[in-house]
């Protein structure tokens, strides 16, 4: 009512007026109970009378319009329809281990697995219905080397089972987010190789909704480029071809298929089949209802076997399995370990598959000290090994070796002899990033296993009663070095 006092206040100069004064409003001056009568018109009757009208007001027609349009009622904004079924949870209370052991058999109907996959995508499913009680939320991955390996099929069954299932063949970040924001969905990314392996900005949304802490991301919105938080805070399962990204890979449980053989057989999924899977959901919904704040302040152990990455990833799944009881604790926590092991089998770069390669070439030797060059050599001569092969075609250099090694704290020494390392100087990077320990060159000596302290590399005699300086342990009952005064010292380059 302010715009049209604004505009039409001229029409208190005193014109008359049709309407009866009677029937004016108090708190309304004529000019704005004429318009008001004008907003009910229909749209045709205002049209053939808005020059006369907007004469006797005293205004212009436009600033009639304008105020016509202000006291016309606005249509009313249709809510968008929320394009996910809700669940009327089952009427009475869920046992957690038949559950679990109801959807391990539905996934097994349609899917054929390697070991333990069933186990963990049965508590992934559940984690998906509580996932508001968790603080980390490990993504599900199917992975396979070829098509047809069962990637979309065992999509297809978790979203099934899941709450809220959001299919995606190929979406943008910006529909994601916004997606999430508003109705935290199960995300479900088919044919993620076609897209994740370029888009950096979509990666980045799916890792950061890994961690509850960390799950939002800022865009500017509106015409005033206002900042607006959006969260990507919601369970999230991949479907692929080929390897995931590694920053992807270390927040996910991976489930590697492969093609069925002779004689596996499974039912073939289809969309008629849908309802079938409606009493397992209203159960897990009851599930989640009666146990979501239990949950929530869960701290279940997990398995000592996994890494500080994957043991979050199975918080979660451990605290479901401990809730529901009966032999799921144990299936759960044996499944996380062995999943596990079937992925440690390829190390996760280059770095560490180089430390790994090395670790077997010094165990296979009887002396502490390998030159750059023989390092080199070794490393091409080992069977199924890249190195051979690993620069366009060409072996791999000293140099490179030397650069790939770097970031782990290992550099080349020069001695009297040349460029070399000694086994000591990767037994920390070793035991950080390989699995297995340290490697133990086949010696009495003992320097490759046991740091030396500054004081026992500057005697070059070490407290184990080998030579700090070249590793053996000749000469050292006389307090001397087998190499003389010749002193082993870090070397960045090549010769």
């Amino acid at each position: 009512m302010n715009a049209i006092k604004s505009l039409i206040a001229i029409s208190d100069r005193g014109e008359d007026d049709p309407l009866n004064p009677a029937e004016i409003p108090f708190e309304m001056s004529q000019a704005e109970a004429r318009v008001s009568e004008l907003a009910k018109l229909k749209p045709l009757d205002y049209e053939q009378s808005r020059e006369i009208e907007a004469k006797a007001l005293g205004i212009r027609v436009s600033a009639l319009d304008a105020a016509v349009n202000a006291e016309r009622p606005k249509p009313a904004k249709n809510e968008t329809a929320d394009p996910f079924e809700a669940v009327e949870p089952w009427g009475d209370p869920v046992n957690g281990a038949t559950l679990l052991a109801d959807m391990q058999s539905a996934i097994l109907r349609f899917c054929v697995l390697p070991d333990h996959s069933d186990v963990l995508m049965a508590a992934w499913i559940l984690h998906a219905w509580t996932h508001d009680s968790a603080d980390i939320s490990p993504i599900l991955a199917f992975v396979s080397p070829e098509k047809r390996c069962g990637k979309t099929t065992a999509l297809s069954v978790i979203g099934a089972l899941a709450p809220r299932a959001m299919h995606n063949v190929n979406v943008t970040t910006s529909v994601l987010f916004r997606v999430v924001e508003k109705y935290c969905p199960t995300v479900l990314i088919d044919e993620g190789d076609t897209y994740l392996a370029d888009n950096e900005e979509l990666r980045g949304i799916i890792n950061g909704g890994h961690n509850r802490l960390s799950a939002y991301v800022w865009r500017s919105v509106g015409d005033d480029h206002e900042p607006k938080r959006f969260k990507v805070w919601a369970p999230k399962c991949i479907a692929m071809i080929g390897k995931l990204p590694d920053t992807l890979e270390d927040r996910a449980l991976v489930v590697p298929l492969r093609r069925k053989q002779t004689g596996e057989t499974v039912e073939r999924f289809r969309a008629d089949k849908l309802s079938e899977f409606l009493p397992l959901r209203r159960r897990a919904q009851r599930w989640a209802d009666d146990n979501l704040m239990h949950l929530h302040d869960m701290d279940p152990s997990v398995p000592a076997a996994l890494n500080d990455r994957a043991q979050d990833n199975a918080r979660a799944i451990c605290a479901i399995a401990d809730i529901a009881g009966g032999e799921w604790p144990k299936i759960v926590r044996d499944a996380l370990v062995g999943l596990a092991a079937q992925g440690d089998d390829e190390p996760q770069s280059s770095g560490v598959l180089l430390l790994k390669d090395i670790a077997e070439i010094l165990e296979a030797r009887t002396s502490a000290r390998i030159g750059s060059q023989e390092l080199c050599e070794a490393l091409c001569a080992l069977e199924d090994a890249s190195w051979a092969e690993w620069w366009s075609g060409r072996p791999i250099t000293s140099r490179r070796i030397s650069t790939l090694l770097k970031p782990y704290g290992v550099k080349p020494r020069r001695d009297r002899i040349g460029s070399c390392y000694w086994a000591s100087d990767f037994e920390d990077a070793v035991n950080r990033y390989v699995s297995g320990g340290a490697p133990e060159p086949a010696t009495s000596a003992t320097s490759a296993t046991v740091p030396q302290t500054a004081t026992e590399k500057s005697n070059k005699v070490s407290g184990r009663g080998t030579c700090g300086g070249c590793g053996s342990s000749a000469g050292v009952a006389d307090g001397n070095c087998h190499m003389g005064t010749q002193t082993a010292t870090d070397y960045e380059g090549e010769i």
